[in-house]
């Protein structure tokens, strides 16, 4: 009972902190607190329905997978393989729409661009949760069932430090970038009345980061050392999610009108002033998550731990420096990546940072 009380406080701490982060990127006007509990709950409660039609998936393609690569036909078990990373993806990536959108539309506080990535990101921090508690209770449960690796402490670590950590951080961003994608093609079409084809097309570009992200993983069961694809899918997520924020957020009317009411010299001091907020926690912030790294890395080293420890906590701080700097050193007024360490303007808007 300790354990999965601990699973749960695990998993449910660092998704309420991604929670309140993501929140806060609306910072124009910021969505009603009730509305963004109750998505959170609804991504929570979507997590069993699609674990369930998972299930249904993998009953269908499993058997085939097997005896391919029994027989030595591995090329066919990787064509059964992805077929069911990417209908398992897709399901996951319906459910989150579905949940989402049945609530939301019509709703008044539905009101500009960024909303439907807000709404879609707090779904997908629910539906994540829950799934890292499954995650973390298989861990230590498959561990202490192990006749070959046994021990308490073993299945505590690998659960707890190694599980845990690893699914608050790569998973829980996968799934917030993702679902962030088809809250973009949400937003315009239901605030732009896009084409229903085009939100369609948004849910299959998040199935598909969603499948590129997993399906390495699965690879590598069958011996094809290809795990390291799944980081620059994981990264290439966080690059698209963060682009189209910010362009939900320049499009923002209520930053328009806020900007119309200051004036135009009102509007280049805002700039400025979140420019170098973002150049002043750049190189600290990057620094201090790497030397956390190798900090973690030696004193798990010296501890004795597992030879895993060592290296999943120097991969994790490296991983979160680069996220960190994706996020950070974007153009406050377009969202693009910044070039250089000082530049004097963006080179996708041209607006000016001296």
């Amino acid at each position: 009972m300790t354990v999965v009380l601990l699973a749960f406080v695990a998993a449910f701490v660092p998704a309420l902190l991604w929670l309140v982060f993501i929140y806060r990127r609306d910072r124009y006007e910021p969505e009603p607190k009730t509305l963004i509990a109750r998505l959170f709950l609804w991504g929570l409660a979507a997590g069993p329905w699609a674990s369930g039609m998972n299930i249904l998936i993998a009953h269908l393609f499993a058997p085939s997978i097997d005896s391919a690569q029994r027989q030595g036909a591995l090329f066919l078990a990787a064509i059964l393989l992805f077929a069911l990373v990417a209908l398992s993806a897709l399901n996951e990536e319906v459910m989150k729409y579905v949940v989402v959108s049945s609530r939301v539309r019509g709703d008044p506080a539905f009101n500009e661009p960024v909303d439907g990535m807000i709404y879609m990101s707090t779904a997908a921090i629910g539906f994540s949760a829950g799934e890292n508690v499954v995650y973390i209770l298989n861990t230590y449960f498959g561990l202490i069932a192990d006749s070959t690796r046994p021990g308490v402490p073993l299945a505590l670590i690998n659960a707890f430090l190694v599980t845990a950590p690893l699914r608050a951080l790569l998973s829980t961003i996968g799934h917030i970038t993702w679902s962030g994608i088809t809250g973009w093609f949400l937003s315009r079409h239901y605030l732009e009345k896009g084409s229903g084809r085009m939100l369609v097309g948004g849910i299959l570009l998040a199935a598909s980061f969603h499948t590129a992200y997993n399906f390495p993983l699965f690879l590598q069961e069958l011996g094809l050392a290809v795990g390291w694809i799944t980081w620059l899918v994981w990264i290439a997520g966080i690059e698209r999610y963060l682009t189209l924020l910010g362009r939900a957020l320049m499009a923002s009317p209520f930053r328009r009108a806020g900007l119309r009411a200051k004036g135009a010299a009102a509007e280049h001091a805002e700039v400025l002033r979140a420019f170098r907020s973002l150049r002043a926690r750049q190189l600290p912030v990057t620094v201090i998550l790497v030397v956390l790294g190798i900090v973690a890395a030696v004193a798990a080293a010296l501890a004795g731990l597992p030879q895993e420890v060592p290296y999943t906590s120097a991969f994790l701080f490296v991983l979160a420096a680069i996220a960190f700097s994706r996020f950070n050193w974007r153009c406050p007024v377009c969202g693009a990546h910044l070039n250089g360490l000082n530049p004097k303007s963006c080179t996708h808007c041209h607006v000016s940072f001296t």
